[in-house]
């Protein structure tokens, strides 16, 4: 019986860990932590209450957006993506709902939380990202349905929004470096989720769900793609550039600062590999097959093109 019951608590689990892609969250801690690290001035900052808060904030607003999509994708995801489905026909459409509703609740608690803290900019962007989370998937808004409207949500909710809010737990206002290292970074984010546009073309045409795929077209989409992530990938590097040229920051040795130049050359190649293969897929006759065999790699691109960025900006405070 107690077997029965531990397997049954560790499929439900499993079954969780999937409908709040757990596997390609491994690349998105960068998201909370390089706002953070930008606006800090020392390391101690980092593990202040506020920080650490908001890194908890961000999580259950990325589980909060992962659990409402796949529960308003569940049509959809029978046809295509049975594992996606099945795990919230094992959890149960009630018990999705129950979880998305306390993460409703624990994410308003910490929004006030931080709200009480003082950081008023990062508690009205963090709400923000819980409505783009939330008109992303549902019903009757559903943006990711209306064709050139479909990607805002993502661009800003998760590739702008959660760094902003980082950088506002340290910072009363914007500077240039981390302007340009914003707009640099959501291109970069954006071009590489294009090619999950694209490889979903198919699917999306049939369900009535029409992205920039079908505006305009998966050719064009793709070189899209490869463009946002490839001056994205470099605009954001020039950004982390940007902040000790900006701040006159120095750094404390020549290792550092060597080590900070050599991580800005890994991700330059980087960027530059991403970019290429996006364009390489592009490029091939047969766009279906050849969209859904790069986005394979999106895991692989978003870990290799996001943590070179995060070890740039922990060296640049680490030396501050």
């Amino acid at each position: 019986m107690s077997d029965k019951t531990d397997h049954h608590i560790f499929s439900k689990f499993k079954a969780f860990l999937t409908i709040s892609r757990a596997k390609i969250q491994l690349g998105t801690p960068p998201h909370p932590l390089l706002g953070l690290i930008l606006g800090a001035t020392t390391i101690s900052h980092l593990f202040s209450t506020s920080s650490l808060v908001y890194i908890l904030l961000y999580f259950l607003l990325i589980a909060f957006a992962c659990n409402i999509n796949c529960l308003y994708d569940v049509r959809i995801d029978m046809r295509y993506k049975r594992h996606m489905s099945d795990a919230v026909k094992i959890l149960g459409r009630f018990n999705v709902k129950t979880i998305i509703s306390m993460e409703v609740v624990a994410i308003s608690a910490l929004i006030l939380f931080l709200m009480a803290k003082g950081h008023f900019v990062t508690s009205i962007l963090s709400l923000s990202g819980l409505v783009f989370g939330y008109v992303y998937s549902a019903e009757p808004i559903r943006i990711k349905r209306r064709g050139i409207l479909s990607p805002l949500p993502v661009l800003f909710g998760l590739y702008t929004l959660p760094v902003l809010g980082g950088w506002f737990i340290f910072q009363d206002s914007l500077t240039w470096y981390i302007v340009v290292f914003c707009l640099g970074y959501a291109l970069l984010n954006e071009g590489i989720t294009l090619v999950n546009t694209c490889e979903d073309y198919r699917e999306d045409m049939v369900e009535g769900i029409k992205t920039w795929a079908h505006i305009f077209s998966m050719r064009k989409t793709m070189r899209l793609a490869f463009l946002f992530t490839t001056f994205g990938g470099l605009i954001a590097i020039a950004g982390v550039f940007l902040k000790p040229v900006q701040t006159g920051w120095t750094f404390y040795n020549i290792y550092s600062i060597t080590l900070f130049i050599i991580m800005g050359i890994i991700n330059t190649v980087s960027i530059l590999n991403i970019g290429g293969d996006i364009y390489e897929a592009s490029n091939r006759e047969d766009l279906e097959i050849s969209c859904k065999e790069a986005a394979k790699n999106m895991p692989k691109w978003f870990i290799s093109s996001r943590y070179p960025l995060l070890i740039m900006v922990i060296l640049i405070l680490a030396g501050a």
